[in-house]
């Protein structure tokens, strides 16, 4: 499983490369639904109104109610989809291997736009007022009216962007293969200051207060001062790191092969579990447990 789980009223809702999106109860553990789609998920499903949101490769968006596992509608979307459906109102947001960014409709999928950007799109896109951003294999990001489609500027880094966005005090925090992590003005784009780390950079940024919080594939997790880029701290761990952190009041969790659990304000580690040998997804966090996912198909709850 490479893609996080997600919790909501006592089920958490994992897929799988296997192609299915399994409902587990998270008292027991127990498999409460499983859905089968037409081909391995990569994303992390979505929430929207009693539904689970799901794409595939095999080009399809899937709507499943989230109580009986029984499908609310599907929809083609031309292309393989790597990327998690997003959702902004009554739409959903989507990229896709062929590049195109799509939006449809969160009552049927009917689809309201589709805008051919500059290469495949890996990055699952974030929301912010009335704008859509992503980052594209071609080494842009892009932002675009949430409404029509129409771009409205693009920043160009030095590689391919599979790093998913993040919008905090009207700027937009992404890394990029081009070993370089990026803060960029929302409002046009503008790079407002760049750091280089050690390689390139697919884990995406997680941000609380004034820290921005992200790892890279040298396995270097480091927290930046969101306003200056100023280094706060840096925690060598294990493995190459390309899942997201996930921030939970004053600790910061990470997969790098081993689970770790690291103190927000310095890095310094907490704790650490190994619980597989291919952790690579976010971690759900709550009060009573913490839930992971692994490559090999299994799935954890930390007390």
């Amino acid at each position: 499983m490479r893609s996080a789980p997600i919790l909501y009223d006592g089920l958490l809702y994992v897929s799988s490369l296997a192609g299915f999106l399994n409902a587990i109860d998270t008292r027991t553990g127990k498999v409460r639904w499983r859905f089968k789609t037409t081909a391995p998920i990569h994303s992390t499903p979505s929430l929207n109104s009693g539904k689970v949101l799901v794409t595939c490769d095999g080009g399809t968006l899937y709507a499943i109610n989230s109580s009986s596992g029984t499908k609310t509608w599907d929809v083609p979307t031309g292309a393989e989809v790597w990327t998690s459906a997003i959702v902004s109102e009554d739409t959903i947001f989507f990229g896709d291997t062929s590049g195109h960014m799509q939006a449809v409709s969160s009552a049927n999928g009917t689809l309201q736009w589709k805008r051919a950007l500059g290469g495949k799109i890996y990055s699952t896109a974030c929301i912010a007022g009335q704008r859509v951003f992503v980052g594209c294999s071609d080494g842009r990001v892009y932002s675009m009216d949430a409404k029509s489609g129409d771009i409205l500027w693009k920043t160009l880094t030095g590689d391919g962007i599979d790093s998913s966005p993040a919008v905090a005090k009207e700027t937009l925090f992404v890394g990029s293969l081009d070993y370089f992590f990026y803060a960029i003005d929302t409002v046009n784009g503008a790079i407002r200051w760049q750091h280089e780390a050690e390689l390139g950079i697919t884990s995406s940024p997680a941000i609380s207060g004034d820290l921005v919080v992200f790892g890279c594939k040298a396995g270097v997790l480091r927290a930046l001062n969101i306003q200056t880029g100023k280094v706060i701290w840096a925690q060598r761990l294990g493995q190459a790191i390309t899942a997201p952190p996930v921030i939970s009041g004053s600790t910061v969790w990470i997969q790098s092969g081993i689970t770790y659990a690291l103190n927000l304000a310095d890095g310094n580690i907490l704790w650490r579990a190994r619980l597989g040998n291919s952790l690579q997804s976010a971690p759900v966090v709550t009060q009573a447990a913490v839930y992971l996912s692994s490559m090999e198909g299994d799935v954890y709850a930390l007390a």
